[in-house]
């Protein structure tokens, strides 16, 4: 372990003393494992290859004091929610579940409340789902969302159901340093279907530490909508694992375009023969907003395809990051994985990291990946010009342009309205 992480290893033991409720006997183990993983790994540093390019020193010195400061009286405030129709809302504000911003009655298989009261009234459902797929030792950050987070959503679909309405989960963040750590569990049984949408926003600085965890059963389809819009001087950390059993199949849309320093991750496990993901990122940053997406894909099974297309426009002085593994495993013959990596910089001060891998280990596969990087076409934009189109918005055209393709089929309107707004207010000096 660093040295920089010991006294902050100390900090939380102090909070997690401050903070811990009564709970199962079973979930105290949990937390406790969480809390010694955290000490053994602390945050990671930018010597970690996957950190090179994200320095968590900053947040690493707020998160102790942010963590145990409480909500003041700005929590009724509850900020922009999407306008889903006839969706099934779950609303947070600073982490605590809000009935009246809620749906008036939420579904039998939807279970909202306090982890420890979810563990002690439904300890089957919420032990056999809580960190099936996500595992402490990934990071700091998913250990201590499992030590300290308070509320759990369990979304929980039975065999042959289709839900028909989207479950929409609103975290908003409204008392300034504070810090929340959301945890969803969602379970797809065979042959049933869903949409669930995470929104995260905030007008506030506040951290968010977010941790996903969805199984999605033989023949089920999920569409899995995440759009972060957090307060400019935010943290936002999160991490999605979503595992697909024989012939399901994923559609996921993640788009980042705010906070100060962002940090997503999607771990797709493709478990079962036949099963299908199809993958869109969208990262947005302007001034000196930094930006990382992560994407890990593992082909375990024979047959399955995947396709990933990943997206970035950055202006000003943003920094990006995009990382995406294909990881094709020798049981997973007859594997077809593609994985493109666009970037768009607006400003000569903008910047992209980007590192798409493959890693195969099957002989009979069809794989590719590829990245580019550009700065508007001139040609394109002199032509918008010599038509009698301002500059500005010449290139707002040019800029939903360049996201069309993962826009266009998104089957949530208010997810695209919001990112093609995030588009049209990005800070751009040069034209």
């Amino acid at each position: 372990m660093n040295n920089i992480n010991q006294p902050v290893t100390e900090d939380f033991r102090a909070a997690w003393k401050n903070t811990s409720v009564s709970s199962p006997d079973w979930l105290q183990i949990f937390r406790n494992a969480a809390l010694e993983q955290f000490a053994l790994s602390g945050f990671p540093t930018t010597r970690a290859e996957d950190w090179k390019y994200t320095d968590v020193g900053k947040l690493a010195a707020a998160y102790p004091q942010w963590l145990i400061n409480k909500p003041g009286a700005d929590s009724a405030n509850n900020g922009k929610p999407l306008d889903i129709a006839n969706a099934i809302r779950i609303a947070f504000v600073d982490g605590v579940y809000n009935p009246e911003k809620s749906s008036k009655v939420l579904p039998e298989n939807i279970l909202v409340g306090k982890l420890a009261d979810l563990a002690t009234t439904n300890p089957e459902i919420i032990e056999k789902h809580l960190g099936r797929l996500a595992s402490n030792s990934d990071s700091g950050f998913v250990a201590l969302n499992s030590v300290f987070s308070e509320t759990a959503v369990a979304i929980l679909i039975p065999t042959g159901i289709e839900l028909q309405q989207p479950v929409y989960i609103d975290y908003f963040s409204a008392t300034a340093e504070t810090s929340v750590q959301p945890r969803l569990l969602a379970s797809l049984g065979t042959d049933s279907k869903a949409t669930i949408i995470e929104y995260f926003s905030g007008a506030v600085p506040a951290i968010t530490n977010a941790v996903t965890e969805i199984h999605c059963g033989q023949d089920s389809q999920l569409a899995y909508y995440r759009l972060q819009e957090d307060h400019a001087e935010a943290w936002h950390t999160a991490v999605q694992y979503i595992q697909l059993e024989r012939n399901a199949h994923l559609n996921s849309v993640n788009i980042d375009a705010g906070a100060g320093m962002a940090r997503n991750e999607l771990r797709l496990n493709l478990a079962g023969e036949g099963a299908s993901a199809d993958a869109k990122g969208l990262l947005l940053a302007d001034g000196s907003r930094h930006i990382d997406s992560r994407l890990t894909v593992e082909h375990a099974a024979p047959n399955t395809r995947s396709r990933e297309r990943y997206r970035a426009i950055l202006a000003d002085n943003a920094r990006g990051v995009f990382n995406g593994r294909i990881l094709v495993q020798q049981a997973a013959q007859k594997t077809s994985a593609e994985l493109t990596n666009r970037n768009l910089l607006l400003n000569r001060g903008a910047e992209i990291n980007t590192k798409p891998e493959l890693e195969i280990y099957a002989d009979d596969v069809k794989c590719a990946h590829g990245s580019t990087t550009g700065q508007l076409d001139e040609t394109a934009m002199f032509y918008l010009l010599s038509r009698g189109i301002p500059p500005q918005e010449a290139r707002n055209i040019l800029v939903q342009a360049f996201a069309s393709e993962l826009l266009t089929d998104t089957g949530i309107p208010a997810v695209v309205e919001r990112a093609q707004q995030a588009m049209r207010t990005l800070r751009f000096s040069d034209v």
